[in-house]
């Protein structure tokens, strides 16, 4: 009787040990860490600069930096962020808090140089539209004064050297002489004073990395590489890994350079190039796509990534497996995060 009682006994458990090791464990998605600043709002409206934290057992802490933004860069070391207000732009060191008013006036486009020393921005007034260089001390430079500027938008410069930026320019500036043509793509140094070298605009930057290599888009969509655009004149860029991909960013310390590429109406392929010989490496498979509105910021380990998109859509991808963890939970956050856009990730 006993023996029986035995052998039942370790039929149950023999079974219930054989149905634990069946059962299929879902792979935990990644885990968010360090802190994380997010612009949430319209963004043709004043917007408010979020924070997220990583609070015990995975939970996750909101909390509101400042409000009336509408638009923030960080430095490429995500050590200084300055964002513009209505009134004036302001730059907030990231490690202690400190925030100092730089310069006054509505600005925008601002963007950082490749050496985090100074940034520049665009100020649209009394008929002309101007774009300034300024150290983190607020000492100001006029690079470009478009008297009578047009209303079209010519898009953001771009810095491609710790002295050098691009921008697109329709009419008359400080050369009073030239003749500038539509689409004329103008090549700054910024130094003691400001030289202009102007060219044919063949190609936008969709990024450039601390060495100052560069990813292009042609005018025909097809995603190009320079390594320099220090000279416009002799830049002859390369074919890129493909041509309906998106650039998605580089990761800020090492210059990895990764792109997002459908495969289908429910899922993506990201993927990154090495930069030392700019060739393809392997996709991590993603079970979903994003919108074209999507903003993504990888940290400096390159092996995460943080989406925001419209509407309310906050993830952390695993750039490795293509594992996703949302960073908004079904209920919500106290207040409501929209259209969030991801602009600095301190790493523990």
């Amino acid at each position: 009787m006993r023996s029986i009682r035995f052998q039942i006994i370790g039929a149950i458990v023999c079974c219930a040990l054989l149905a634990a090791c069946s059962q299929k464990t879902a792979p935990a998605g990644p885990k968010f860490k360090g802190r994380l600043l997010i612009l949430s709002g319209d963004s043709a409206t004043e917007r408010s600069l979020i924070e997220l934290t990583g609070g015990p057992n995975d939970s996750l802490n909101y909390n509101t930096v400042s409000s009336g933004i509408f638009e923030a860069a960080a430095n490429p070391a995500q050590t200084l962020l300055v964002y513009a207000t209505k009134d004036e732009v302001l730059l907030r060191d990231l490690h202690t808090g400190e925030v100092k008013s730089l310069v006054k006036g509505e600005n925008f486009c601002l963007a950082w140089s490749l050496d985090g020393k100074r940034f520049s921005y665009k100020q649209r007034g009394n008929g002309s539209l101007k774009l300034y260089v300024s150290d983190v001390e607020g000492h100001e430079t006029l690079v470009w004064n478009d008297v009578g500027a047009a209303p079209a938008d010519t898009g953001c410069p771009q810095w491609v050297a710790p002295d050098k930026l691009i921008f697109v320019r329709f009419g008359p500036s400080q050369k009073r002489t030239s003749d500038v043509k539509p689409n004329t793509m103008t090549l700054a140094t910024v130094g003691d004073s400001v030289t202009l070298v102007d060219t044919e605009k063949k190609w936008s930057v969709e990024g450039v990395c601390k060495t100052g290599a560069a990813l292009l888009r042609s005018e025909e969509g097809q995603i190009l590489i320079a390594k320099s655009l220090e000279n416009l004149k002799t830049v002859n860029p390369t074919s890129g890994p493909c041509s309906i991909c998106r650039f998605v960013g580089f990761a800020p310390q090492s210059c990895v350079p990764f792109f997002i590429e459908e495969n289908s109406r429910d899922s993506s392929d990201l993927f990154y190039l090495n930069p030392a010989n700019w060739q393809r490496q392997r996709s991590a498979h993603i079970g979903q796509t994003f919108s074209p509105a999507a903003r993504m910021l990888i940290n400096s380990s390159t092996r995460l990534m943080v989406v925001g998109d419209a509407p309310a859509s906050l993830l952390l991808v695993d750039t490795e497996s293509g594992d996703v963890t949302p960073l908004v939970s079904k209920s919500g956050p106290a207040f409501q995060l929209v259209s969030p856009v991801p602009v600095a990730w301190i790493e523990n």
